[in-house]
């Protein structure tokens, strides 16, 4: 006959397993936290959309600037101010006009141009002065820096040095009447600063639009006795801008909206057809 203390050991350790065990259960049958939730699936769907090239970096494009020549000619409005000379101010004989001028340069990195340019300037008469003119040359050398490569689209800035050449015309009014007098400077436009973009339509022709400033002084002037000031030149225009070596092909970029996943998978397609 089986005591006492063993008839009840049986059914209590049955009962103290059921109630371990109910717990744990009511435990796994609730409902995961929201916002836990959420967060994994949306883990999830990064880890998805992001495929089995995430991480993978991509190769730098093609070099379309290192060794070309770059040609671009330009046309419209330079606007003298500042002086000739000292207690001379070149608003009182001339106004601004038109100007012509050309690029040239080599690219020497994927965004930096050493370039040569050169313009030739008509001034036209001032306000005051009806029998005036005026015509300015200036040649320089500089660097110019270009946003990006390999757009349609290609922003960039330049600084440079320069050697200007302007000669004014007035009259002189000696005894036997007056009469129109050439008046020769040369000066060195230790600044010039220039900004624009180009869209290119074809891979080797650009159209585009600039805005220059020059400032600098006139070391040699006519007369003994006048003494050196500063003058600038503002030129804002348009310009066609040639590159005749090809560009390299361009990779189309993926459009706005498309997922990367559609993006990989793509370009998984291409690697495959290619093999």
């Amino acid at each position: 006959m089986r005591s006492r203390s063993t008839r009840w050991t049986a059914p209590a350790l049955g009962v103290a397993a059921a109630a371990w065990v109910l717990p744990a259960n009511q435990a796994l049958a609730q409902p995961a936290d929201p916002g836990t939730a959420a967060a994994e699936e949306a883990a999830a769907d990064v880890e998805e959309e992001a495929g089995p090239e995430a991480g993978v970096k991509r190769p730098a494009g093609p070099d379309e600037r290192t060794g070309h020549f770059l040609l671009q000619g330009r046309a419209g409005y330079s606007y003298p101010f500042g002086g000739m000379a000292a207690g001379q101010p070149v608003s009182d004989k001339v106004s601004g006009g038109l100007a012509f001028g050309a690029n040239l340069g080599i690219g020497l990195s994927r965004v930096t141009v050493l370039e040569a340019s050169g313009s030739y300037t008509l001034l036209s008469a001032a306000s005051g002065c009806s029998d005036c003119s005026g015509r300015s040359l200036d040649l320089g050398l500089g660097f110019v820096y270009h946003v990006a490569q390999g757009l349609a689209f290609d922003p960039w800035v330049s600084y440079g040095v320069g050697y200007r050449r302007a000669a004014f015309t007035w009259s002189e009014a000696p005894a036997a009447g007056p009469t129109g007098t050439d008046h020769v400077f040369h000066g060195l436009d230790f600044a010039r600063v220039a900004l624009g973009g180009d869209f290119y339509p074809v891979s080797t022709l650009g159209v585009g639009v600039f805005a220059e400033l020059d400032a600098g002084t006139y070391l040699s002037r006519p007369g003994e006795g006048s003494d050196p000031t500063a003058y600038g030149f503002f030129q804002f225009g348009v310009r066609l801008a040639l590159d005749p070596l090809p560009r390299g092909t361009r990779t189309p970029a993926a459009s706005a909206g498309t997922s990367p996943r559609i993006t990989a998978q793509a370009a998984g397609s291409q690697r495959a057809a290619r093999r």
